[in-house]
């Protein structure tokens, strides 16, 4: 079941960006995020009505301090996101969040003590391997010698920090309350402090000069909510260092839809990349 679930969290959450890309573009990174988040919550509240006798809620407020620095790093994380799809190619900087998935792996090993098989160590390395040559030039690289940060990149780095790192925390919740309760809490804390920003900073929260893209913001909330229930639900019951590295290969699908709808070039380097990325979820499942 955490194979199935790190695949559908990865459709969903590529999925959620690249429509998250168009609407940064138009309305800007702060009120896609307010809105995405509004409508998942949304329908986790009704989740959360449906299922309301079968939670337990007793330890539920020893973890709000826990769910409050998710809900902060996630905040951090889909801004600096968000944000660098306004100015960058989907193409590089959706694949530069994505190794939030290392983080997690490094941190459960580190952490949970949990042990990895050569096939899943071999995996997770493919799929870092993959995501790096969808994010670099290769041949740049080699003539140059050099590393340099492309437009978007340094955004991207923030954000897999902050999902990273988030998520690992996220993990400690889930095995004591769940799958569902701990996603929803933390989605509500990242309602408030978006809230407070926009009303500090004196900002609209529907554009006057702009359509607002109702739908298309729906949508982004609907498949968001859907890939962390999935990764939530995933490392509730498995290890998270097989989760993680499935669910942030989210590129593969973004990376894809913006080459088919955006027309983005996709060249020979990260071409490679993708197929090392398909290899390595299939190593992993193993």
């Amino acid at each position: 079941m955490g194979v199935v679930a790190g695949i559908l969290s990865m459709f969903f959450w590529g999925t959620a960006i690249f429509l998250a890309a168009l609407a940064s573009r138009k309305q800007g990174n702060v009120l896609t995020l307010f809105w995405m988040q509004l409508f998942g919550f949304l329908v986790g509240v009704g989740y959360f009505l449906l299922n309301y006798n079968s939670f337990v809620f007793n330890s539920i407020f020893q973890n709000i301090p826990l769910l409050i620095i998710v809900a902060i790093l996630q905040v951090v994380a889909y801004l600096a996101f968000y944000k660098g799809l306004e100015k960058a190619e989907v193409s590089l900087v959706s694949p530069v969040g994505a190794a939030w998935g290392l983080v997690v792996a490094i941190l459960g090993v580190i952490f949970f003590k949990e042990s990895l098989n050569t096939f899943q160590i071999l995996a997770i390395g493919l799929i870092v391997i993959g995501i790096v040559m969808l994010s670099i030039n290769i041949s740049d690289f080699v003539k140059s010698k050099k590393v340099n940060l492309l437009i978007g990149v340094k955004e991207g780095v923030i954000a897999m920090l902050g999902w990273g790192t988030s998520l690992f925390l996220l993990v400690f919740v889930t095995k004591e309350l769940g799958w569902f309760l701990p996603a929803f809490v933390f989605r509500f804390f990242v309602l408030l402090l978006l809230v407070g920003y926009i009303s500090f900073s004196k900002g609209m929260f529907i554009p006057k000069s702009t359509k607002f893209p109702l739908k298309l913001l729906l949508l982004i909330g609907l498949f968001d909510i859907g890939g962390f229930f999935s990764y939530s639900f995933g490392v509730a019951g498995t290890q998270a260092s097989v989760v993680a590295p499935i669910g942030s290969a989210f590129a593969l699908v973004s990376v894809l839809l913006a080459k088919v709808f955006l027309k983005e070039k996709i060249d020979k380097n990260k071409m490679i990349g993708i197929l090392t990325i398909v290899s390595g979820l299939v190593l992993i499942s193993i």
